[in-house]
């Protein structure tokens, strides 16, 4: 190697290759690092060495270049294992770039390792390469090099002095958890003649027992136990030991579904009812949740406690049974039967396997189950049986097999009803389950049963929008009382369809005979239709009946009421153009009132372009809490009289520089009509101010309404017509006073000196002065 290294730095003794070598680094020579940055990394990757050093030798900083990935050329010579060159580099260069990273962070070091490069490890060790520099995965070199199973660089670097061995990686890994993890015995047997450290946790609390079991490392496992022995902890103990989650190696064995491993945990003494801690769980019951029926069948026949394993409880209460339910796992939910599983045990929320294995559409389970004699009249901490749950899984009672709905047991659990009243029928209506809903019929489920708050199964068909279910229902019904039945509200099959917008259930439930009745507040199934919003809705209710548009509640609220407080734009204007009555409530107010104070600003600017928008704006009560609505909307939503007031201004047609051209502004609302006023004072009832509305922007700052052109307009005919006339009059009565007093101070005598005391003249002067002062300043004002 020497004798190599030495011709390198003496390139004449070469024969052929040294004088065309020296052609071309003439040609090299004259490049310059910062031309070509990227001129270092190919020589190197070429691997002329005279090149190489005559490129170095003119431009020493290349030594420091980074290319797009940061590698360094020590990177470069590494990766490609040219010695000879990383040599030459690291003796040109700082101890730094020894250990310089790339965007990995991974060092020469790192690369060496991966590239299996055994001298280069050797060469980088003995030039003082950091061993212990982790890269961006946490991965050192002996991290990667078990990893690689690269087992004589693993020699190497454990024989180096300054290596940890115990250093902690990703998660916390040390490299024994790693060979672990890998199955490298080979490895583990080298770290376990070092001075390892055994019995260390990683970050999620496991140890190397636990890293055997889930990468299924057997040959490690023994290796492992056989190590904790010769330090003191017995096989036992050891194959015990718990992770954070109070996990056992048998647990992790289990969640990795191997039987061989399985079978060797139990071996070494793993105990099958070890329960962690935040659920209880045991070994058994992650088998059993899978679905794993051989590693079930060997941990119950190899159990040995005084325990009844197969009804052994988790946390939750659930036995293995149970959870063989989750996934529909029939095979595994048979043998536990057949080993004399309870198949009524219930959990902690009263569910027994059948309940459970309902809910989750385990529909083999479910049958055998059934076929088992489980008991079908337990309910779960809701009331409700397997029928209540089979109703609300896609499919329903389809998924039953029907020699088992004809079971008697099964009809007479039909009519059972849960916490709040509800039976099966009644989750098949909301649910919108035909076949269900025809099965359950069929078990002759009586249609009038009553939920807690009176609802038939009609209603709730109707509430959720269950059209094909009201239709099967309404064969079912021979007269209309179901139809028109109340419930605990009062509310009727069809006030809950027009609660919630279902439009052609309304129609349907109409054209069956439902009638227009009134639930115990007053509402109709018009009120409802017009507080949720829904124009189809409302459209098929006046089309059947026109006199519901009006009809008040006991709050004296009509349809149009209620649409204006929930802002319904679009429905306040499908009312106002069927001619629905501008009422007031019993506050006093009119829908628009009601859309203005819950600033509806929608619904005000729909009223505001209706047809019908000066009738809205004249139906207020001079003694209620609302004032008029032109007031309200200044005091509370002017944007609405701002779009009143662009109303009120109607431009001509054509070019505004004709003759013809003209703008037509209507000022009723600024003022309280004079005969209306007139009236009012004179009964004495209520006093209205002139310029009322301007006087209310005023009072409220509305700056930009008073600036509108309608108030402008206004402000300037008022002008015209007598304020010029009053502002002369109130000058020439101001001139009265102060021609008189410019005429005083003008004839005054002025004293000679400002140091002399004041005369009778003066005090003659000043005595008289005040009086025209104030007279001019009264004449002002």
């Amino acid at each position: 190697m020497k004798k190599s290294i030495r011709r390198m730095f003496h390139p004449a003794g070469e024969k052929d290759s040294g004088a065309y070598d020296g052609i071309i680094l003439h040609s090299d020579s004259s490049t310059s690092i910062q031309e070509d940055p990227q001129l270092i990394f190919k020589l190197i990757q070429e691997g002329n060495r005279c090149r190489i050093q005559s490129f170095i030798m003119k431009n020493p900083s290349s030594l420091m270049a980074r290319d797009d990935l940061d590698f360094t050329p020590l990177h470069y010579a590494t990766k490609h294992g040219q010695l000879e060159l990383m040599l030459m580099i690291i003796n040109e260069t700082s101890d730094e770039a020894l250990d310089a990273v790339d965007t990995k962070g991974n060092t020469p070091l790192h690369l060496a390792v991966q590239k299996n490069q055994l001298d280069s490890v050797k060469l980088l060790l003995t030039r003082g390469a950091n061993p212990n520099k982790l890269n961006h995965y946490r991965l050192s070199p002996l991290h990667q090099a078990i990893q690689l199973h690269y087992n004589s660089i693993v020699e190497t670097l454990l024989d180096n002095r300054t290596t940890d061995l115990n250093l902690e990686g990703d998660l916390g890994n040390t490299p024994i958890m790693q060979a672990c993890y890998k199955d490298n015995a080979e490895a583990l047997l080298m770290l376990f003649d070092r001075d390892v450290k055994l019995c260390k946790r990683n970050k999620i609390g496991c140890y190397p027992i636990h890293m055997t079991a889930f990468a299924g490392s057997l040959k490690c496992m023994d290796l492992v136990l056989k190590k904790g022995e010769a330090l003191g902890f017995s096989m036992e103990d050891h194959i015990n030991f718990t992770d954070n989650e109070k996990s056992s190696p048998l647990h992790v064995a289990v969640q990795n579904g191997r039987l061989e491993v399985v079978k060797a945990c139990i071996g070494y003494g793993a105990r099958v009812d070890f329960k962690q801690v935040i659920d209880n769980a045991t070994p058994l019951h992650f088998a059993a949740t899978q679905g794993a029926t051989e590693i079930v069948r060997f941990m119950v026949s190899s159990y040995k406690g005084d325990q009844k394993i197969v009804d052994l409880p988790d946390g939750n209460n659930e036995t293995p049974l149970h959870k063989s339910c989750l996934f529909d796992h029939v095979e595994l939910a048979e043998y536990l039967i057949s080993m004399g599983a309870n198949i009524d045990s219930v959990d902690k929320e009263l569910r027994t396997p059948l309940l459970l294995a309902t809910s989750c559409s385990s529909w083999k389970v479910v049958n055998l189950l059934l076929e088992k004699g489980a008991d079908i009249k337990l309910t779960d901490n809701y009331g409700r049986n397997f029928l209540h749950l089979t109703v609300l899984q896609p499919g329903g009672l389809k998924n039953i097999r029907q020699e088992i709905l004809q079971r008697e047991d099964i009809k007479h659990i039909v009519v059972d009803e849960d916490a709040d009243g509800c039976t099966p029928l009644h989750y098949a209506c909301r649910h919108g389950v035909p076949n269900s809903v025809n099965n359950l019929l069929g078990l002759n489920m009586s249609l009038y049963s009553k939920s807690k708050n009176k609802r038939s199964a009609l209603h709730f068909a109707a509430f959720y929008g269950r059209y094909n279910t009201c239709e099967r229902l309404l064969r079912f019904v021979p007269d209309s009382t179901l139809l028109n039945d109340a419930d605990a509200k009062g509310m009727t099959p069809l006030h809950l369809a027009a609660q919630n917008g279902h439009d052609r259930i309304v129609f349907l439930l109409l054209r069956k005979g439902a009638l227009l009745l009134s639930d115990y507040r007053g509402w109709t199934a018009l009120h409802y239709a017009a507080f949720g919003g829904y124009t189809r809705t409302i459209k098929v209710l006046l089309d059947t009946s026109i006199a519901l548009i009006d009809k008040p509640d006991k709050d004296k609220n009509t349809a149009l009421h209620l649409a204006g407080s929930e802002g319904h734009s679009k429905a306040v204007g499908l009312l106002l153009d069927s001619g629905a009555a501008i009422t007031l409530n019993a506050l006093d107010a009119s829908f628009l009132h009601e859309a203005i104070r819950a600033q509806r600003k929608d619904v005000v600017l729909t009223t505001i372009h209706s047809k019908r928008w000066e009738d809205t704006l004249v139906a207020f009560s001079e003694n209620g809490n609302y004032t008029c609505p032109i007031l309200e909307m200044v005091n509370h939503l002017p944007e609405g009289f701002k779009t009143l007031l662009d109303r009120c201004m109607v431009e001509s047609q054509g070019d505004k520089k004709n003759w013809d051209y003209f703008i037509e502004y209507n000022f009723r609302y600024l003022q309280c009509p004079d005969s209306f006023r007139k009236d009012k004072c004179f009964k004495g009832e209520r006093y209205y101010e002139p310029l009322i509305t301007l006087n209310a922007m005023v009072q409220h700052s509305r700056v930009e309404l008073l600036s509108h052109p309608v108030c402008k307009e206004f402000l300037l005919m008022k002008w015209r017509a007598y304020g010029f006339k009053a502002h002369l009059l109130n000058l020439a009565v101001y001139s009265l006073g102060l021609i008189p007093l410019t005429l005083l101070i003008v004839k005054g005598v002025t004293p000679n000196s400002t140091n002399s005391t004041a005369g009778p003249k003066d005090l003659y002067l000043e005595v008289y002065l005040h009086p025209f002062t104030l007279n001019s300043l009264f004449s002002f004002i």
